[in-house]
């Protein structure tokens, strides 16, 4: 075998050990780099399948639209056909939904023959049996989306158009429903995602045609892009990723895309793939340079000192061969030479003091036993601390836990036990496991049999209704299992779960589900009458009568919007789509508003309010329509728990954040136990009250979402038969710059 210096040796053990964490170093930067590189391309995906849901449900929204009218202008009978009742359908339609930049009603030939404003009478007559989506949907009988191309109205800008085809009462094809979508709006919903640095998104129709893409010239041209591979993947696989060369941009890009199947239109999210490899090339390349930087200083570093200690180990060879052969009894001052490390220096110290050391040996062997009694003593009050926080978690719970040990004895149990199941402490903790079943039996109205099934095996589940004081029942939930650790049991435990506050929980829904279906069974009934009235062929109705039903079946179908919209705001809140348009506000217009918007029943009421603002009130920060409705949510309230003559008053005041409004009424009032869960979702006071004046229990609900969207707060003070008191803190307006 060779042997090398010790030099060399030492030398070559410094390179290694420069070498390893840096090489450590390296690979975890570049493992962080992948990592993050990985993350940013997932989170590119999600963002692209975030991104084409969002687009489905804007046209599924607009799609539903079309495809309702289509539905009522095929369920209404020649009649009510005309171009004037056409022009009213489809300019309600408009009004709802201004993403249309137009909509009109084309026959079986491919013409006009209404639009949705007096102002478009011009295209009225116009020939459009050419077009592209007029084939398709007279050539299948659906609803379809267009491809790509020039709006109407002589506009020259590029649009979208969805036809659904309408029908004769024969169910003869009778032309079709045409709604041109504007282009802006879908771009306000793509652009609005933050997609990444040097990121963009791209949405196709069914043609490959651009609806959005950053290179506006693409959309204005009506460019297709099917033929890209990217379009060709997408086509096939329907959504994935990949890496692809696109002939508009010319380089190299990462791209995740997504089919919408609806309307079959693509939607993508691309990123260069030079951005993409930046990060980890530049990781790399530093990595190696610093190595290589490294390498060399220490080679250097280390022949240097490798070359001096040479010289010292020899002097100490010398030295402790003078040793061996028993001259260690002075000590040789050349042994060392001048400049050594001071390591070899206190080598040579310690050889003259070894003999010393051997003698004090025993003494401090005797200092290490008493050290090794301490540390155990140490130990043993560490044991015990954690046992006491072992021991403080386990009572701090809210579930019920007791141990049974081999001998079916109680060896523990927290005080939550004991206080569910009413027994002491001290009698709990010396407790047989039958004795213990007993106690808890007596507290069951009923499956008392089936308590003794949790032994059974090694894991059992079981609910119980236990019976506690003052005749109030509680739901618990109980988990038995096996103690045991490698083979060996110890016994069994027992974790009961109070369940009350869950099952309370799936009662309100059941109540709310209930209720809603009652509120949404009494408006249909009443339009179904309505509508089965004015359809009798035996019978002739006065127009007073008409316009009478006319109007009841209006004023359910309102009602069913409002229940509608409750659910719709609801759902908002809960995923946190709540979305506001704050603006500088006077609270006095909001009030005034908020007072003309009151349902019928509550004008007809006579509420009488009084309103006191001072003049120098600060502005607010809000959205007006959704101020609007907690203010008419309060107020309808207001009227339709009141047992007198309704009277509501309003103040308000301010400081340096809010402007607290203030709504107090002369209403029924509401007890303490009720007032901390008024606004929750499922809650409500008493639900046969809730059936004989109306409503679903949202209202307030709806409420705290919107006043929390503000940044605001929404308090009650109430007391049974003196009225409620609602206080609002609403932001102040402090200016543009400072609101940002």
């Amino acid at each position: 075998m060779k042997h090398y210096s010790m030099r060399s040796h030492l030398t070559l053990t410094f390179a290694i050990m420069a070498m390893i964490p840096i090489l450590i170093l390296g690979s975890f930067q570049v493992s962080q780099i992948t990592h993050i590189t990985q993350e940013s391309n997932r989170n590119q995906q999600m963002t692209t399948y975030r991104l084409g849901d969002a687009v489905q449900d804007y046209m599924y929204y607009h799609r539903n639209a079309v495809e309702t009218l289509a539905a009522t202008i095929t369920a209404s009978d020649a009649a009510f056909r005309t171009r004037e009742s056409l022009m009213l359908k489809l300019h309600s339609l408009q009004d709802n939904l201004a993403g249309f930049t137009g909509i009109y009603v084309v026959d079986q030939n491919g013409v006009i023959k209404a639009t949705h404003s007096a102002a478009n009478q011009t295209l009225i007559g116009m020939d459009l049996k050419d077009r592209d989506y007029t084939i398709r949907v007279q050539a299948t009988p659906k609803t379809i989306v267009s491809s790509l191309f020039r709006g109407l109205e002589g506009a020259d800008r590029p649009a979208v158009a969805i036809a659904v085809p309408i029908y004769k009462a024969n169910k003869q094809p009778d032309g079709f429903v045409l709604a041109v979508l504007e282009l802006a709006p879908i771009k306000e919903l793509v652009t609005k995602y933050d997609y990444g640095k040097e990121a963009y998104p791209v949405v196709l129709d069914h043609a490959g045609k651009p609806i959005y893409h950053p290179n506006a010239a693409l959309t204005e041209s009506l460019t297709s892009l099917s033929k890209e591979p990217v379009v060709v993947d997408a086509l096939r696989e329907h959504k994935g990723e990949g890496t692809y060369q696109l002939s508009i941009s010319g380089q190299k890009e990462l791209i995740t895309y997504k089919v919408i199947p609806e309307v079959d239109w693509i939607v993508w999210v691309s990123r260069s793939k030079a951005s993409v490899n930046a990060a980890f090339t530049e990781s790399l390349s530093l990595t190696v340079l610093l190595l290589i930087i490294s390498l060399i200083l220490t080679v250097l570093l280390g022949s240097y000192l490798a070359r001096r200690l040479n010289g010292t180990i020899h002097a100490l060879v010398g030295y402790t061969q003078r040793l061996a052969g028993g001259s260690f009894v002075e000590r040789d001052s050349k042994a060392v030479p001048r400049g050594a490390p001071l390591e070899l220096q206190m080598l040579a110290d310690h050889f003259f003091r070894m003999a010393e050391q051997i003698k004090e040996n025993q003494g401090a062997l005797l200092q290490l036993n008493s050290e090794l009694e301490d540390r155990v003593e140490e130990r043993t009050q560490r044991l015990q601390d954690e046992h006491a926080t072992l021991n403080a978690v386990l009572e701090s719970m809210s579930d019920a836990i007791v141990l049974i040990d081999v001998n079916q004895q109680v060896v523990y149990a927290n005080h939550r036990m004991a206080e569910i199941f009413a027994i002491p402490m001290p009698e709990l903790a010396i407790m047989q496991e039958d004795v213990l079943f007993e106690r808890i039996a007596d507290l069951l109205p009923e499956r008392q049999e089936e308590l003794h099934k949790l032994a059974a095996g090694p894991r059992v589940q079981g609910a119980f209704t236990v019976q506690a004081e003052h005749g109030k029942e509680r739901f618990m939930m109980v988990s038995a299992f096996q103690v045991a650790r490698d083979g060996r049991v110890f016994g069994r435990g027992y974790v009961w779960r109070d369940m009350t506050k869950e099952h309370e929980i799936d009662a309100l829904k059941n109540d709310l589900i209930s209720l809603a279906s009652h509120e949404f069974k009494t408006p249909i009934t009443s339009i179904r009458g309505g509508v089965e009235t004015l359809l009798r062929v035996d019978a002739q109705w006065e127009e007073s009568f008409k316009q009478e039903l006319l109007e009841g079946i209006h004023e359910d179908i309102g009602r069913i919007q409002d229940l509608i919209d409750d659910w719709l705001d609801i759902s908002k809140i809960e995923s946190g789509a709540m979305r506001i348009n704050p603006q500088p506000l006077r609270v006095e217009a909001i009030v005034e508003s908020a007072m003309r918007r009151l349902p019928q029943q509550a004008s007809e009421a006579h509420t009488q309010f009084e309103v006191q603002l001072a003049e120098d009130l600060p502005l607010i920060y809000a959205d007006k329509l959704r101020m609007e409705q907690v203010l008419v949510n309060l107020f309808t309230n207001a009227v339709r728990y009141n047992e007198q003559h309704p009277m509501i008053r309003i103040t308000a005041g301010a400081d340096e954040r809010f402007v607290h409004l203030e709504v107090h009424d002369n209403g029924i009032g509401i007890s303490s136990e009720h007032v901390d869960k008024l606004f929750d979702r499922f809650y409500r006071v008493d639900v046969s009250s809730s059936r004989q004046t109306g409503g679903t229990g949202l209202g307030l609900a709806i409420c705290k979402g919107i006043m929390q969207a503000h940044g605001g707060e929404i308090h009650v003070v109430s007391k049974p038969g003196e009225g409620s008191t609602f206080s609002l803190a609403i932001p102040r307006f402090r200016g543009e710059e400072e609101q940002i």
